[in-house]
Formats: C-alpha cells, structure tokens, sequence
C-alpha cells in the first residue's frame, strides 16, 4: 500500500489550489487558466482511465496536454496504482516477468503512463515533487527514474507516439488577448478549426484528436461557447468529422469554476476509426435543469447527473449539420416544424444594424434631458438595454451628443468644452484617433445616421426572452441593442406590429431559444447572426396577429386608464394567448 503523507496524499488538489489561489486574476485571464474542481476531474477519470483493462494493457498511456499542476494526472497515477497493485500477480504470471512487483509500480507508472506538457514551469515543479512524493518504495533510489512531464507548448510539441487516454482543461483565451506572430501561427497550423474570431482552446481540441490512438479515449471540461458560436463551425465539423461522439455533459450557465463566468461542458470522445464506431452512433446528452448548481458541494458528479439533475436524451452523431441542433426530440420536431413551414427568413425581410460604439459614455451620454444645455441639432434620443420591452420602448432620459455632426469646433465651443474636454486624454488615446481616422471629439463607432432616423425595431443583444419593440422616435442606440428595418420591397409586404406580435410570442421564444447561445443563468445571446436568422411565415392570419399586436401596443402605451394594473395584465394575457394560438393553427404545431 502506498504510504501516508498526510495532506497530500489524501488530496491530490491541494497544492494546486495553493498555487492557483497566488496567481492574480488578470495573469489567470490573459493565460486561461482555472481550476478544475475536483468533482470534475474524477468524472473524466472516471470516463476514461478507470475502465482500462490492465491486463490486456499493462502500459497505458495517459496525456494531459495543458497540464498546469497535474490535478488529472495525479488522479491518474492513484487509478493505475490501485489498478495495477489489485492485479500484480496476475501480471506477474501472464508475462511471465518478475518485474511486476509492488516495489516497482511507482516507476512503472512514471515513466511508462504518466505524460504532461504546460507552459508553466512553477506549476510543473509542483507535479514533479507531487508524483515523487507518491513513491513508496524504500529500496527504490528515487533518483534512478524519469518523468515525462516537459516545459513546452502543448500545441506545437510533437509525439513519437499516440495515448491511450487524453484528459484536462485546455486554457481558454480569446483571439483578443493572442500575441500576433503566436495567432499567425494558429491560422496557419490549425486552419482546419482555427479562424479569425475562434478561441484557444479550439486548436487543443484538433490536437488531442490528432494524438488519440484508434481505440482510446478523450475527455475534457472547456467552454459550452463552441456547440452554438458561429466561430465554432469549423471546430464542430473537426470533431464530427474526426472523432465518435460518445458523450456531452452540458453544465449550460451553471458556475462551475470560481469567479468567472464561464459555461462549461464535459466532451468525450472517441476516434472516428474506433473499432466499435456505428454509423448510426447516437451521442448521449446531459443537460443540467438548474443552473444554480454549486458544484463544490456535489460529491459524485456520475451520481448527480444519473439522480434526476439534468435531462438525459440522444441525437444521432449523423444528424448533426453545420449548426448542432442539441436538443431534446420534441424541441427538435418542434423547430424542424417551424423551419419548414416558413417561408421567409428575418435577414430576406429586413437590414440588421448595431447600436453606437462612443469610445467614452460619460464624455457623449447625458442624463436628465431636460437640464441639457447642448444645441438640440446634436442631441439624439438615447437607448439603452434596460429600455427595451417586448412591443414598446420606455421613456428615457439619456441623449446623446452626436459629435460627428460637429463641423467647426469654434461654433460648438461651449458644448465640447462643457461636456467632451474634460475626458480629451482617454478620446485622443483611442485607437482610431491615434490613427487619425477620427477628430477626439467624434464617436468611435458613429454609424450612418439614417439607420437610426426612421420607424425600426430594437431588441437587447443579451436577455432572458425575446424582447422586440417598435421605435417610432428616431432613437439612437449603445453597442448592446441591434436593430433592423423592413427593406422597402417588403414594405407592403410586412408590418413591424406584426412582426413583434410573431417574434414576441411564447411559440417564437420557445423557438428562438432551441438555438440560441446560452450565456448562463437562463440569459441568451441576441445577436443578428442567430436572430436574422429566424424564419418569419405569412399566411390567413396576418392580419388578425397584426391587430392583436396593435391592440397590445395601445394597451401599453396607454396604461393611465380606468383599469386596474392587474385587469391590464390581464387583458394583455388574453391577446398574447390568442397571437401564440394563431401561430399554433398557422404553423400546425
């Protein structure tokens, strides 16, 4: 048996919870990196090492190519101990070799199982005392073994071989936050997943497949974001096309490492050569039902996912497209339905747009409209996320200045000094300014005009449900509402009344939803990418849902009548059951 040292012998996680805990919070952003929770790493291990046939395969070869202090690897060498020390006589006799005994099991497992690779080297000293300090044996010379744990790039370090097992929790970094000659490497390297928008650990996920020999095992923890992103497209038809599947661990919004928020998601799979691989393999799905999990106090995920805590459905790896569609087999009937029974396409019927990008809010955003001391030609009605309702804009008090109508600075002298000069320094260190592509007093992102200045409808690019309201005010908006408008050949087409009647419903959020980028915690992602994408039908009912529509918007705008708050509420009640049950008949669902 193993001996007792205390602490770390009976929590492999401890020295590495040290460590993560020193390292600033911007160090852990830049380079990705966070722990993994130990109810995490055993239910990968538990996916993967703990299934092996040691007899079959004395030498199992485990990679965690992002090691960092070794938390996966650490499990693994405690497995493979148990594993090999509960068979030693039996492989003793089937290999007919005297090396199979208890004193040597350390250095088998170092040097022949256990592979690491990490950037950090502080972290890979931590591992290297942790596996030398689970050595036992006292006749053996701790000096006399090597260890396979290396000081490199996971993503460029090459292999004489292929694992067995690869297992972890690759670095998530954003395009954003590369070295520019470390992204020209990725696009030219791993231009099969890696595009302009993608994140990091996408090429870890091409590296792995690459490294798994034809009957192991892959399983990691990372980011949900590529089963829905746009820039994941590249990477879903890798996986789908290279590897089998067998298992998604969706934990949606749930926090599942400390402080940030990141949604994540287990993957396993296999490769695609597997010698058990069917064509009609079906994936199996977990999906958690309440977000609010504190996965610290969970003590064995396998018992908790199994116990009723998430859904559990398949879907046929073959079905998958170019957008995955995970999702139960009623909601996929249910937005198959909608697909095909539509006509038009949101993005065909109307011009999407993105709200002003200023560069500094306080030195273009002025609160309390009615104290402003701007000339009027510049201000422009301003709004803002929490404004927008479903069908109507609430009243706001912001306007903007709209500085790019500011041809001679001597004219509006008074305004920039009183509002735009006493932010100049943060203006002029813009980038576009630098550039000279902008005056400092101008807007990052002004947009055209006219974009802003006719009937549209405005909808949040972050929400709980779909929020589509009418904007009659010319108003002007922040980066985080879209907005489009009706082209002019559907004009006669299309009204917005009815278009907000069709996308506010409870059918359309249910259906909008089925593909939408879960941020966490029950908030979904707007952006037109998804939205535009929405299909819009016209039939018998058109005008009855336009009507209905009008009647909700009226009701809204005018809420000062005889009727209580909640007669109104429920008057509104009524209207919007009768929309969802016109989309119903039209769409036969």
């Amino acid at each position: 048996m193993k001996n007792n040292l205390g602490v770390l012998e009976i929590d492999n996680f401890y020295l590495s919870r040290i460590y993560e805990e020193g390292i600033e919070e911007e160090k852990k952003k830049s380079n990705g990196v966070y722990y993994t929770p130990k109810v995490i790493v055993r239910y990968i291990m538990e996916k993967t090492l703990e299934k092996h046939d040691i007899l079959k395969n004395p030498c199992p070869k485990i990679l965690d190519i992002s090691c960092g202090c070794g938390n996966f690897l650490l499990e693994a060498y405690d497995i493979l101990y148990d594993l090999i020390e509960s068979k030693i006589y039996d492989l003793r006799d089937k290999y007919n070799d005297e090396y199979w005994c208890i004193d040597n099991i350390h250095k088998h497992i170092v040097e022949n199982c256990i592979f690491g690779v990490d950037i950090d080297n502080k972290a890979l000293e931590i591992l290297k005392n942790a596996l030398s300090n689970k050595n036992s044996s006292e006749k053996e010379d701790k000096t006399k073994y090597s260890v396979n744990i290396y000081c490199e790039d996971g993503l460029k370090k090459e292999w004489d071989f292929k694992f067995d097992y690869i297992v972890g929790n690759p670095p998530y970094v954003g395009h954003k936050s590369l070295d520019k000659d470390y992204k020209k490497y990725l696009l030219k390297e791993y231009s099969s997943v890696y595009r302009d928008k993608s994140d990091l650990y996408f090429c870890f996920y091409k590296r792995v497949i690459d490294l798994i020999n034809k009957d192991g095992t892959i399983s990691m923890i990372t980011p949900r974001y590529f089963l829905e992103s746009p820039s994941g497209v590249n990477l879903r038809k890798y996986i789908k096309e290279n590897s089998y599947i067998e298992e998604i661990v969706d934990f949606l919004g749930a926090n599942i490492f400390k402080n940030i928020g990141i949604a994540g998601c287990i993957v396993t799979l296999k490769p695609i050569k597997y010698k058990d691989f069917k064509e009609n393999h079906s994936i199996n799905i977990y999906k958690i039902k309440d977000e609010n999990i504190k996965i610290n106090e969970v003590e064995d995920l396998s018992s908790f996912i199994n116990g009723g805590s998430f859904e559990n459905f398949y879907i046929n790896q073959n079905l998958l497209e170019e957008d995955w569609l995970i999702t139960n087999p009623q909601d996929r009937e249910f937005y198959k339905k909608i697909q095909c029974k539509c006509k038009y396409e949101l993005d065909e019927i109307a011009t999407s747009f993105q709200g002003i990008i200023t560069g500094c809010d306080k030195a273009f955003i002025i609160e309390n409209s009615n104290e402003i001391s701007a000339p009027k030609n510049l201000l422009k009605v301003w709004v803002k996320n929490k404004n927008i309702r479903k069908y109507i804009i609430d009243d706001t008090k912001y306007r903007l200045i709209y500085s790019n109508d500011i041809d001679d600075e001597k004219i509006y002298e008074n305004t920039i000094k009183k509002y735009i000069e006493p932010y100049r320094v943060k203006l002029e260190n813009r980038r576009e300014c630098k550039k000279n592509i902008r005056k400092w007093y101008e807007l990052q992102w002004g947009r055209e005009k006219y974009l802003f200045e006719q009937e549209k409808i405005m909808y949040p690019y972050k929400s709980k449900c779909n929020r589509f309201a009418i904007d009659h005010n010319n108003s002007y908006c922040s980066a985080d509402v879209y907005s489009f408008f009706i082209k002019e050949k559907y004009k006669n087409e299309f009204s917005n009344e009815y278009l907000v009647g069709v996308l506010n419903s409870d059918i359309y959020n249910k259906y909008f939803k089925i593909i939408a980028k879960c941020m966490g915690k029950d908030i979904y992602d707007y952006y037109p990418n998804k939205v535009m994408k929405i299909k819009i039908f016209k039939d018998n009912n058109y005008k009855k849902i336009e009507e209905l529509s009008k009647k909700i918007i009226f009701i809204l705008k005018n809420k000062n009548t005889k009727y209580s708050e909640d007669e109104l509420e429920t008057k509104l009640s009524i209207l919007e059951e009768e929309i969802n049950k016109l989309i119903k008949e039209s769409l036969q669902i």
